[in-house]
């Protein structure tokens, strides 16, 4: 079996999406299916020999976020002659109306097609009833998949449907290899996100500014350039966009791992990261987030656009440590049901039921 993975994101810009076609890919490579990925070109030194690139990339605003897309109407022939040959038995295509290159792929092919639908807000263009243009290619689509509830009832707004839910998965033994090095006397703080304001990263920052804690707490902001003002008496870290093994290893030096976005999360896949790093996940109370934590249980939720929320969050867990710990416990037992060998099989039997 042939199969072509579409991402409509260019990898400069690594996301929830991303995160998700790589540990795909790497799952069924493993399992001796013959794949590639297509994506918008990017100017990254790319050693890996499954990718192809199709299409320049325009940084898009979108649902408070900026999407790396390609929006060329000329890229027709490249994505015909490549699927002439390539030839895949089957196309798998991730945000399917996210710029031109996935719905050239749609449009021209001649196999099966999959597509798995991320967002919980969607491109801009689902707004000004441009879902209708869509309908044709819509119905090219042979099995529609949604990463989860919140995104599933998105996409049944434009496009009333039946979908399958196969979330994001996490591969746990990545986080195993790690040395944790975590600093008992300080408490470590970590924001990992994108500089987009429904990341919420202010929020904390206000909590940070405006609330005295009795203890230590050290910040680290990784995914953007930070350009706030200092904080008394609190570090700030941030390195930028890092590497997947350096945020791993972050990640498993944290003791919390605060998510303060402002909603248009269709999942979070960071979470997950963060219980299989053993880091306490503090989150707003918002869809997808939700859909993973359960308040108090394996995490605990706060409320969206409140810093003194967020300070209490932290408060608590460092004042109840025997929690704490009983959190970490029942996030890594909640990880049993995104176990990526699990969810790679899933996938599969897609492509095997429709080849």
């Amino acid at each position: 079996m042939k199969v072509c993975i579409v991402c409509p994101y260019g990898i400069s810009s690594p996301g929830g999406v991303w995160n998700h076609i790589q540990n795909l890919s790497n799952e069924i490579k493993n399992k001796k299916i013959d794949h590639i990925i297509v994506f918008p070109t990017s100017n990254y030194n790319l050693k890996n020999n499954n990718y192809y690139q199709i299409g320049k990339p325009f940084k898009i605003r979108s649902a408070g976020s900026i999407a790396n897309i390609t929006i060329s109407p000329f890229i027709g022939d490249k994505v015909k002659n490549f699927l002439s040959s390539y030839n895949p038995d089957l196309i798998h295509i991730h945000e399917p109306f996210a710029g031109s290159l996935p719905m050239f792929f749609i449009k021209y092919a001649k196999c099966k097609i999959v597509a798995t639908f991320h967002s919980n807000n969607g491109t801009w263009l689902y707004k000004y009833k441009m879902s209708t243009l869509f309908k044709s290619l819509y119905n090219k689509i042979d099995y529609k998949i949604a990463v989860s509830s919140s995104a599933k009832n998105y996409i049944n707004k434009h496009f009333k449907n039946n979908y399958v839910i196969i979330p994001n998965g996490i591969n746990t033994e990545k986080f195993k290899s790690y040395t944790n090095t975590k600093n008992s006397k300080v408490v470590n703080l970590l924001c990992i996100g994108r500089n987009d304001n429904r990341k919420g990263l202010k929020y904390l920052i206000e909590a940070l500014e405006n609330y005295k804690f009795e203890f230590p707490l050290e910040l680290t902001i990784i995914g953007h350039d930070y350009k706030g003002n200092k904080i008394d008496g609190i570090k700030i870290y941030n390195p930028g966009i890092v590497s997947e093994e350096l945020k791993q290893q972050i990640l498993v030096n944290s003791d919390i791992l605060c998510a303060p976005s402002l909603g248009y999360e269709s999942f979070g896949i960071i979470l997950l990261e963060a219980m299989a790093s053993n880091t306490v996940v503090i989150a707003s109370n918002i869809e997808g987030y939700n859909e993973i934590i359960s308040h108090d249980i394996n995490g605990l939720l706060f409320e969206p656009k409140n810093p003194k929320s967020i300070y209490e969050s932290i408060n608590y867990i460092y004042k109840n440590k025997q929690h704490k710990d009983l959190i970490i416990k029942n996030g890594q037992n909640t990880l049993n049901n995104y176990d990526w060998n699990n969810i790679s099989d899933k996938i599969i039997e897609v492509y095997k039921n429709l080849k």
